[in-house]
C-alpha cells in the first residue's frame, strides 16, 4: 500500500472487482503527467495527459459506452487549440480549432443527426471570415448539398459577400462589397432564382445600375448612373418587357434625351414606333422635339436654337414628303 505523500511513477486504484478505477502517471518531480479513470466495466471515463509543468494538453470525458463526449487539446502553455464535443452517439456537436494564442479559427456546431449548422472559419485576430447556416438537411460541402447562408468577409471583418438560399438552394440574396463594406452588389431573386432587384456601385457606395424585374424575370426599370451617382440613363418598361420610357442625361443629370414609347412598343434596331423624342443640349435647352401618331408618322416636329425660342413647327410634317421644313 502507498502512503501518502510518497512519490510514484505510477499509482492505480481499483474497485470491488479488481477493474481498475484510476491510473495516475507522474514524472521525477510527482507532477502528474497522465491521469486515467474509469467506470465499473474498465470503460475509459475521463483522460487527461500533461505536460513537463502539468499543464494540462489533452482532456478526453466520454459516456457509459467509451464513446468521446469532449476532447481538449491544448499547447504548452495551456492555450485550448481544438475542442470537439458530441452527442450520446458520439456523433460531433461542436468543433474549436484555434491558433497558438487561443484565438479562435474555426467553429463547427451540428444538429443530434451530426449534420453541421453552423460552420464559422475566422482570422488570425479571431474575426469571422466565413460562416456558413445550413438548413436541417444540412450540407456536405463536397457533395452539394443545400447551402442556407454564407457571409465572407476580409481580415478586418468587414462583410464581402452575403449569399442567402431557400429550401432548395436557390440563391435569394447577394451582396457583394468592397474593402470599406459598402454594398457593390445586391441581387435579390424570387422563389424560382429570378432575380427581382440588382444594384451595383462604385467604390464610394454611389449606386451605378439599378435593375428591377417583374416575376418573369423581365426587366422593368434600369438606372446607370456616372461616378458620382447622377443618373445618365433610365429605362422603365411594362409587363411584357416593351421599353416605355428612356432617359439618357449628361455628366450632371440634365435630360438630354427622352422617349417614350406606346403599347406596342419599340426596338430600336427593328423599326418600332416611337411616340415622342425630346432631345436637348447640355444645358437642358429643349433642341428638339417629335411627337408621332399610332403609325410613327410624325406630327409635331419643333426645333429651337439655344435661347429656345420655336423656329419650326409642323403638323404631320412626314405626310408632305415634297415639302421642306423650314
Amino acid at each position: 500500500m502507498l502512503l501518502l505523500g510518497e512519490a510514484s511513477d505510477a499509482i492505480a486504484a481499483s474497485g470491488d472487482g479488481g477493474t481498475t478505477r484510476a491510473i495516475v502517471a507522474s514524472g521525477d518531480d510527482g507532477i502528474s503527467r497522465a491521469i486515467v479513470a474509469s467506470g465499473d466495466d474498465g470503460t475509459a471515463r475521463a483522460i487527461i495527459a500533461s505536460g513537463d509543468d502539468g499543464t494540462a494538453r489533452a482532456i478526453v470525458a466520454s459516456g457509459d459506452d467509451g464513446t468521446a463526449r469532449a476532447i481538449v487539446a491544448s499547447s504548452d502553455d495551456g492555450t485550448a487549440r481544438a475542442i470537439v464535443a458530441s452527442g450520446d452517439g458520439g456523433i460531433a456537436r461542436t468543433v474549436v480549432a484555434s491558433g497558438d494564442d487561443g484565438t479562435a479559427r474555426a467553429i463547427i456546431a451540428s444538429g443530434d443527426d451530426g449534420i453541421t449548422h453552423t460552420v464559422v472559419a475566422s482570422g488570425d485576430d479571431g474575426t469571422a471570415c466565413a460562416i456558413v447556416t445550413i438548413g436541417d438537411d444540412g450540407v456536405v460541402f463536397s457533395d452539394g448539398s443545400t447551402t442556407r447562408a454564407i457571409v465572407a468577409s476580409g481580415d478586418d471583418g468587414i462583410s464581402r459577400a452575403i449569399v442567402a438560399s431557400g429550401d432548395d438552394g436557390t440563391a435569394r440574396t447577394i451582396v457583394a462589397s468592397g474593402d470599406d463594406g459598402t454594398a457593390r452588389a445586391i441581387v435579390a431573386s424570387s422563389d424560382d432564382g429570378t432575380a427581382r432587384a440588382i444594384v451595383a456601385s462604385g467604390d464610394g457606395g454611389i449606386t451605378r445600375t439599378v435593375v428591377a424585374s417583374g416575376d418573369d424575370g423581365t426587366a422593368r426599370a434600369i438606372v446607370t448612373s456616372g461616378d458620382d451617382g447622377t443618373a445618365r440613363a433610365i429605362i422603365a418598361s411594362g409587363d411584357d418587357g416593351i421599353t416605355r420610357t428612356v432617359v439618357a442625361s449628361g455628366d450632371d443629370g440634365t435630360a438630354c434625351a427622352i422617349v417614350a414609347i406606346g403599347d406596342d412598343g419599340v426596338v430600336f434596331g427593328d423599326g418600332g414606333i416611337a411616340r415622342a423624342i425630346v432631345a436637348s443640349g447640355d444645358d437642358g435647352t429643349t433642341r428638339t422635339v417629335v411627337a408621332s401618331g399610332d403609325d410613327g408618322t410624325a406630327r409635331a416636329i419643333v426645333a429651337s436654337g439655344d435661347d429656345a425660342r420655336a423656329i419650326v413647327a409642323s403638323v404631320a410634317a412626314c405626310e408632305h414628303s415634297d415639302e421642306s421644313l423650314i
